[in-house]
């Protein structure tokens, strides 16, 4: 029986081996992780937080972003108010009719209109009479009945007569003549505004009483700092947004720079052109207007939600493949209030994160 009981020891050793020899080899190492680099797998949730956005090329501002609003082309705007004073009988026109030059807008009960056909026949009357008497003169002259002067008296008075026949017809002419007075269009265009309505009583001189313009075509007015108006030429372009559209970008053209200082800002106006075929934009919208140089200079414009400080350096999170985003340094050309123009450490086309991207750097930091 002590052969057996020797044996256990070397039984169970064995036993040990083979289980050590089937188990599964130790994993190995992980790879390094690159620096700057944060991956996430396909469908991870923090992927929903993140916003992509292309580096798209921009001509590079020359100005930070400047105060600006829109306003009607005063050359292609009219306004009408009322000659006369008079009330309102009707109503042919609304905001947003389109109207042609010379078409009536509003018709008035004015007095001062029955006045003006009245001066107008009795200047009639007292135009042929001293006509006639002008030519009777002119026959008693000619047989010695009466002397010299009384031809010239009487030509005088003709004259006289048919001067204030001339006034009385431009007088009527300029009322419109007819039963009721028409407050016309003095272009065409668009109904921008009205502000009469049936029955209202309207003094002399009153206005506007309506504007018409054309809205395809807008002023944009930005007040430009002095320290910056050198830069501000002619026939540049200027980049503005609204907040009516925040995904759209707009470009207007400088037409005018004022040739005086606001004592009140030190600014300066510079009216721009703007061309509006879908009516998108609107008179009295503000606007972040941007002085854009045509000198060639380029750089890509990234949302500021796309850029992060670390030291003295800006950053952006490049998009290297899907649920990949690398750290890379950026330079900075020009800040606005929502874009900046980043001139070095990106190509045409990149992709980077836009919203979020503060996010991914505390996630970075943090690993």
């Amino acid at each position: 029986m002590a052969a057996p009981v020797r044996l256990m020891p070397l039984l169970f050793g064995m036993t040990l081996l083979a289980a050590c020899s089937d188990s599964a080899p130790p994993p190995p190492p992980e790879p390094p992780k690159t620096p700057g680099v944060i991956s996430y797998a396909p469908g991870a949730p923090e992927l929903d937080a993140l916003a992509i956005v292309p580096a798209e090329v921009s001509p590079l501002p020359i100005s930070a972003d400047l105060n600006a609003r829109l306003a009607v082309d005063e050359a292609v705007t009219g306004r009408v108010g009322a000659p006369v004073a008079g009330r309102v009988t009707r109503i042919n026109a609304d905001i947003g009719d389109a109207v042609r030059a010379g078409q009536p807008l509003a018709l008035l009960d004015a007095p001062d209109l029955a006045q003006a056909e009245a001066d107008m026949m009795k200047a009639e009357a007292d135009a042929g009479l001293k006509a006639r008497a002008a030519a009777r003169a002119r026959s008693l002259f000619a047989g010695d009945a009466i002397a010299r002067r009384d031809v010239e008296s009487a030509d005088a008075d003709a004259a006289a007569a048919s001067a204030e026949l001339t006034r009385a017809r431009a007088r009527l002419h300029n009322l419109g003549g007819g039963s009721a007075l028409a407050l016309s269009s003095p272009i065409s265009g668009l109904v921008l505004d009205r502000q009469v309505n049936p029955g209202q009583q309207i003094s002399a001189g009153q206005g506007p009483l309506f504007t018409v313009t054309d809205p395809h075509r807008l002023w944009l007015l930005v007040d430009v700092p002095e320290t910056a108006i050198a830069r501000a030429r002619l026939g540049e372009a200027i980049e503005f947004d609204v907040t009516a559209w925040p995904d759209r970008h707009f470009r207007a053209t400088i037409a005018r720079i004022g040739l005086g200082v606001d004592p009140a800002t030190r600014r300066i106006q510079v009216r721009a052109t703007v061309a509006n075929p879908d009516l998108a934009l609107k008179p009295e919208m503000y606007a972040r207007a941007r002085l854009v140089t045509d000198d060639g200079r380029t750089a890509l414009k990234l949302p500021n939600a796309a850029l992060f400080e670390s030291g003295l350096k800006s950053y952006v999170f490049r998009v290297e493949a899907p649920g990949r985003f690398h750290r890379v340094p950026v330079t900075v050309g020009a800040r606005g209030d929502s874009y900046s123009y980043v001139t070095d450490g990106l190509k045409p086309g990149d992709k980077v994160v836009g919203d979020g991207a503060l996010l991914l750097n505390a996630q970075l930091a943090g690993e």
